[in-house]
């Protein structure tokens, strides 16, 4: 296999996506960047990885080229920032990195979706994720879709991780609703085995999780990792429109509604080892410390 190209891979989930390729014994990486600045600490890691860093530019597809050049699959997590808000530059990058690859006669494309991208979900971020899918199809590459379910990282960040410290869960999702859960480690993971196996997964859409809870079975896990009883509060959803997140507002409506629809036991049967329960992924983070935060992952 020639290089594996990582797009979208210098950020928090990216890295991690990154940690997963190497796991997976996927080494030969190739990692785009505006700039390479070595005094970065995310492209600082990825070179101390081994990972190759060359400088292009998504909105610029002649600056792709050379990034492209000794390429045979492409591993790509993002063509614009992580927001509920979507970035309309997403689609206009998927275009040009496209064009690029199908230039280099990319031979296996493996795309980081998001679940519900297929069912008409109303969420304008994921409805995004679908346009850009689109995209790729319509260039005819090889894909495979890999829509990933909520991030377990999410739950680390500053608006939600003190508060669930502190022994309450607030979360605008039915105690009883079952929500699906990946390690954004475990989309590297999974990405890298496809990316191996070609003939079994070009063509393929997979909805993509490593374990599936109710917010009450979620506090369960919460007080096994800190040692102290963690209580879910169902927050009503209309806060975030008093706080001017329409976006936040009408996922949450789609969560308690609709949702992701992940067979959990069928994948972690085709991927075995591969998905982390959410149990685990706390446990691998170190969660109880509270001296670590979002940045620390």
């Amino acid at each position: 296999m020639n290089k594996v190209l990582l797009i979208g891979v210098t950020g928090g989930t990216g890295g991690n996506a990154v940690k997963g390729f190497l796991e997976q014994g996927v080494t030969n990486l190739r990692a785009i960047t505006r700039k390479i600045d070595l005094n970065r600490p995310s492209l600082s890691k990825l070179n101390d990885a081994g990972v190759e860093l060359v400088e292009a530019n998504l909105d610029d597809v002649n600056s792709l080229t050379a990034a492209f050049t000794g390429v045979s699959a492409v591993y790509c997590h993002a063509t614009s920032a992580d927001s509920s808000k979507p970035d309309p530059l997403e689609v206009e990058r998927a275009k040009q990195v496209a064009q690029a690859a199908k230039q280099a006669q990319i031979t296996h494309f493996v795309y980081n979706s998001a679940g519900g991208a297929d069912r008409n979900s109303g969420i304008s971020h994921i409805e995004q994720k679908y346009k850009v899918e689109q995209i790729l199809k319509a260039a005819g590459l090889p894909t495979t879709m890999l829509r990933a379910c909520l991030f377990m990282e999410e739950f680390w960040k500053k608006y939600t991780r003190p508060s669930i410290l502190k022994g309450s869960f607030p979360f605008s999702i039915q105690p009883d609703r079952p929500l699906h859960l990946i390690a954004t480690k475990d989309m590297g993971r999974v990405a890298a085995y496809v990316i191996k196996h070609p003939s079994q997964y070009i063509g393929k859409e997979i909805e993509l999780a490593g374990d599936v809870l109710t917010p009450k079975q979620m506090a369960e896990v919460f007080s096994e990792a800190q040692g102290m009883k963690v209580v879910h509060k169902e927050t009503p959803a209309w806060i975030f429109l008093l706080l001017w997140q329409k976006e936040l507002f009408t996922l949450i409506q789609w969560y308690r509604n609709k949702g992701y629809q992940a067979d959990v036991e069928r994948l972690r049967a085709e991927f075995p080892g591969l998905l982390t329960t959410f149990k685990e992924f706390l446990e691998e983070t170190h969660w109880a410390n509270p001296e670590l935060t979002y940045e620390s992952l």
